[in-house]
């Protein structure tokens, strides 16, 4: 909201250009509060966030969302529920991932998310999506990318993935895995973690949050010193330097939270190079993404970690993957994932399945800054609709019949449908970077918002809050 600079960060220049673009809600003509309490304003229901410490409250409203810039031919979403924010605890808008749905005033009227309201529509195949921040300082650069109802199969590695690990049973904390080490690639060096510890993966969170312990290995290998008013490690322009030059690398191995399966995920010190500026930091000045986690509840791999990793998740299913980023150097592969039961209808078995008939699949929008690949399924006539229908009432969820749909990694020739229709793609390679360079601004867009139920019991936000830090 553009409460956001004049009211949080009424000195910050270029503030607007600087959070990513703002918005005048009384400006809108599609803005809604009908039906929301205290005209919209409550605070943001940020479960496993607000545990870190990042809250604050927001102008909840009803409005039309298109996904992508105009021209892009790309789903409108009408009243989709939105939280406008001017905390600097969110300092980009974020797009919130789960499919679960809100419930503010009425909790037999669940209110969807993005991704519910696709899968309603029938605009995506299943309730999943693929996700990695990217790696802007790779070169070349590998932008950050988003699907909706599938993956793209060139990003992923061809070998040592986390396949199809089991949901956490806590709802707010599915994606968790068993973070089993943390090594770096210094000769005779000890590992930085050398006990296995459950932690949680949070796009919504740039960070990593991790135990004292470990935050203090991390102090005696880098010379990282920790500012207790910024609540910060910041790095001398010394170390920095030093750090440059030794350029170490850092091994993070972790499996499923069953321990079935595991992946190791490789992150340069590039990825770890950031600059601090107003409002994070008081003055200008390098520091090391990390924090330290007051008990277990806390610890979480942000948006550093999945600069390197490749998340795809399955809410049909309940399962997910993890992957290293492939170099984007590959030509782009859509490949949908199907809900069970769904085979037919979707490519003969999921994702690993053959063409996708009656369907226009694979469009590649930009959201704000990153960029997302969106599987756009268009009814072709009524008698397809038929077709489908029968097609689906003839379909098992036997789960021997469909464990070919539950691998996400096996290979897939993507094909046009049955009409011929195009597949229509953007470049992801000349797409806006999602994170910038350690010298620059530390700008990242969080997309994994886990907001679950806001009963009309809890109270609402006496006003928009809008702290400086």
């Amino acid at each position: 909201m553009d409460e956001g600079c004049w009211q949080a960060n009424p000195g910050l220049g270029d503030c607007a250009s600087a959070r990513g673009g703002t918005f005048v809600r009384n400006q809108s003509f599609s803005w809604s509060t009908q039906r929301l309490p205290s005209s919209g304003l409550l605070q943001l229901n940020t479960f496993e966030e607000g545990g870190l410490g990042l809250s604050g409250n927001a102008y909840y409203g009803f409005e039309t969302v298109t996904l992508g810039i105009a021209g892009q031919n790309l789903p409108t979403l009408a009243t989709q529920l939105v939280a406008g924010i001017a905390t600097d605890n969110y300092f980009l808008g974020s797009l919130g991932l789960s499919p679960i749905s809100f419930n503010i005033t009425n909790l037999n009227s669940p209110l969807p998310s993005v991704l519910g309201q696709l899968r309603n529509q029938s605009l995506v195949p299943s309730l999943s999506w693929a996700y990695s921040a990217g790696a802007s300082y790779r070169s070349p650069a590998n932008y950050g990318s988003l699907v909706f109802g599938g993956y793209d199969q060139s990003l992923i590695a061809s070998t040592g993935v986390l396949k199809n690990a089991p949901f956490s049973g806590d709802t707010s904390r599915d994606l968790q895995v068993q973070l089993q080490s943390i090594t770096y690639d210094t000769l005779g060096s000890t590992p930085l973690l050398s006990q296995n510890i459950s932690v949680f993966i949070d796009s919504m969170v740039s960070q990593l949050w991790l135990p004292l312990s470990v935050c203090q290995n991390f102090e005696s290998a880098f010379n990282l010193t920790w500012d207790d008013s910024q609540s910060l490690y910041v790095i001398s322009q010394a170390v920095h330097k030093s750090l440059m030059a030794q350029n170490p690398t850092f091994t993070f191995r972790l499996s499923g939270h069953d321990g079935v399966d595991n992946t190791s995920i490789v992150l340069p010190y590039a990825a770890f190079n950031m600059n601090a500026t107003q409002p994070l930091a008081n003055t200008t000045s390098y520091y090391f993404p990390l924090q330290r986690a007051k008990d277990d509840t806390q610890y979480t791999l942000g948006r550093v970690f999945l600069q390197e990793a490749y998340i795809i998740a399955d809410y049909d299913r309940q399962t997910f993957s993890v992957s290293p980023l492939r170099s984007n150097s590959a030509a782009q592969k859509l490949v949908p994932i199907c809900a069970p039961g769904n085979s037919k209808v979707c490519g003969g078995g999921g994702i690993s399945g053959g063409a996708i008939a009656g369907i226009v699949i694979g469009i590649l929008a930009v959201l704000a800054i990153v960029a997302i690949m969106l599987w756009y399924i268009r009814r072709r006539s009524a008698k397809a609709k038929k077709a489908r229908e029968e097609a689906i009432a003839e379909a098992t969820v036997d789960e021997k019949q469909d464990e070919h749909s539950k691998q996400p990694f096996l290979p897939r020739q993507a094909e046009l449908g049955a009409d011929g229709a195009a597949i229509y793609e953007m470049d992801r390679r000349h797409e806006i970077r999602p994170e910038l360079p350690g010298q620059t601004k530390s700008h990242e867009m969080g997309t994994a918002e886990r907001k679950h139920e806001m009963g009309v019991s809890e109270p609402a936000a006496a006003e928009l809050e809008a702290p400086l830090k």
